[in-house]
């Protein structure tokens, strides 16, 4: 009997990947039900090879994590992941964050929170759909050697290395004319460490708000300035290679005062849009239109330059306030008490509504989609399951 059933399980065995094509397409809940009644199902869904094969599959159907404001100060705040339907998301740590936790980045289902009060000084990598979060450790760049004035960070994908990497930007405090102090330094998901980098290519700069960085084409960006004894201001995107490491610098168009400048990436090219600043009470508005520059690799005597592609009108769509798969620019139009959003094209300016957040102040938008990526790539890591009171 027993050698009758081997037989039989044999002979409905599936092919490898056959197996595979069938479950990469199942989403992360079913997937983790077949984790726990079958080992050789759980070495299978783990391994990074159906990792990738999954994450291939849900890209293609990407949502929206959203961070809402629902008081002036931001300490009301929720999580969302919404595509038609809003879903509220707990936050893991909630109970033990000083404030409210910042999201430095969403990359391939790991979502990147800043959880410490000011400067940057903790951080979480959380993947939403496994209900697995990781505390990383804490950087290595303290203000021992000084006050710190200004962080900026950004988290983002090495595809040569497949690892994930967070950076932290410190600039220190410096008397008034001097060129400030800027250490650079970069955690690797892969081995669980921060290293400090030279940062010398980017010499003496102030990055604008302390913003976070926007991953485009395997970089990370941020708007940024000169600064100290070296004369006029400059103004440049601050681009960092998530591969090799390295710094560089791309002039911005010029554009006058009282406009903002707002990075973005368009089906694979740097873009920036121009608009004009908000609350400038009594000052007519420098424009009524949002402006779209595209950074060109083909063209200029250097090889780039950067091309207008399109604008788009203030009182139509609003203001921009985030980018979705490189190809849709998130629009924020206030109307009284009334806040509407907006996904529109910048190519076409095709656009149309999005019911995507309702927070009575503010709320910070990024792109997300489901992966099994871990949230540690298997060294010593304190990676804690979220406990999960019921499931349907």
């Amino acid at each position: 009997m027993r050698s009758k059933r081997r037989s039989m399980a044999k002979k409905t065995t599936l092919p490898q990947e056959t197996l595979t094509d069938i479950l990469s397409r199942l989403p992360i809940k079913s997937l983790t039900r077949f984790e726990s009644v079958s080992k050789p199902f759980s070495a299978l869904i783990n391994s990074p090879d159906f990792i990738s094969a999954h994450l291939r599959r849900s890209s293609r159907h990407f949502t929206f994590f959203i961070r809402h404001f629902h008081n002036p100060s931001g300490s009301n705040f929720s999580f969302s992941l919404t595509n038609n339907q809003a879903i509220d998301v707990e936050i893991p740590l909630l109970g033990s964050l000083i404030r409210f936790p910042k999201i430095v980045g969403s990359c391939n289902g790991l979502v990147c929170l800043d959880i410490s009060s000011c400067y940057a000084r903790g951080f979480v990598l959380w993947n939403i759909a496994r209900k697995q979060y990781s505390c990383l450790p804490s950087p290595r760049i303290s203000d021992s050697r000084g006050p710190f004035w200004m962080v900026s960070t950004g988290f983002g994908f090495d595809r040569e290395k497949n690892d994930y990497k967070v950076v932290r930007i410190v600039g220190f405090a410096c008397e008034k004319g001097e060129s400030p102090v800027v250490m650079i330094e970069v955690f690797s998901w892969r081995t669980g460490c921060w290293r400090v980098i030279d940062g010398r290519a980017i010499g003496a700069c102030v990055i604008h708000e302390g913003q976070n960085g926007v991953v485009i084409n395997g970089g990370l960006h941020w708007l940024g300035n000169s600064a100290g004894k070296s004369g006029g201001i400059q103004k440049f995107i601050l681009s960092f290679d998530l591969n090799t490491e390295e710094f560089r610098k791309i002039p911005t168009p010029e554009f006058s005062a009282g406009v903002c400048a707002k990075i973005m990436g368009f089906k694979g090219s740097l873009a920036l849009a121009y608009y004009p600043s908000r609350g400038l009470v009594g000052r007519p508005a420098a424009t009524d239109r949002v402006e779209i520059c595209v950074w060109d690799d083909y063209g200029g005597a250097d090889g780039k330059y950067w091309t207008k592609l399109n604008s788009l009108q203030l009182n139509t769509l609003g203001y921009p306030v985030g980018v979705t798969n490189e190809t849709g620019l998130i629009m924020r139009k206030l109307d009284g008490q009334f806040t509407q959003f907006f996904l529109c094209d910048p190519s076409n300016q095709n656009y149309r509504r999005l019911h995507i957040c309702e927070a009575t102040y503010s709320c910070d938008i990024h792109s997300y989609v489901e992966s099994l990526v871990p949230v540690s790539a298997g060294h010593d890591h304190r990676v804690i399951e979220e406990e999960v009171l019921s499931e349907v």
